[in-house]
């Protein structure tokens, strides 16, 4: 039989909570001091998933599968064609726009000179 006043279910002093608290912070602080960083490889194609990732867990390599990388290229080439193409539109437009302006006020003042056209798309 154990003797009175034994150890079993007894609660923690405070001495005791305090040093297994300090021995568990001081282990953590250790730890982060001395963790390893992986490298980010392609840092231009990283996406949001990874950086999630690398929050959680900084030692992670990330690496992307050629799969992924290939992808994300892709779409990359195509945001850039797209833009160009926006732009070539864009600016193809404008002199167009302004040479139909010039036509309409030559061309409103026909027959009703008080009445305009309106432009309607």
């Amino acid at each position: 039989m154990a003797p009175p006043g034994g150890k079993i279910n007894r609660p923690k002093t405070d001495l005791g909570k305090k040093l297994f608290k300090r021995r568990r912070v001081l282990g953590r602080q250790k730890r982060k001091k001395n963790q390893i960083v992986g490298a980010i490889i392609d840092k231009d194609l990283i996406t949001v998933h990874h950086l999630k990732k690398r929050s959680s867990s900084p030692r992670a390599n990330i690496t992307l599968s050629g799969k992924k990388r290939r992808k994300l290229l892709k779409q990359l080439q195509h945001i850039k064609q797209e833009a160009t193409v926006m732009d070539d539109v864009t600016s193809a437009v404008k002199p167009a726009a302004q040479t139909q302006e010039k036509e309409k006020a030559t061309n409103t003042k026909g027959c009703h000179g008080d009445v305009e056209m309106a432009d309607t798309e």
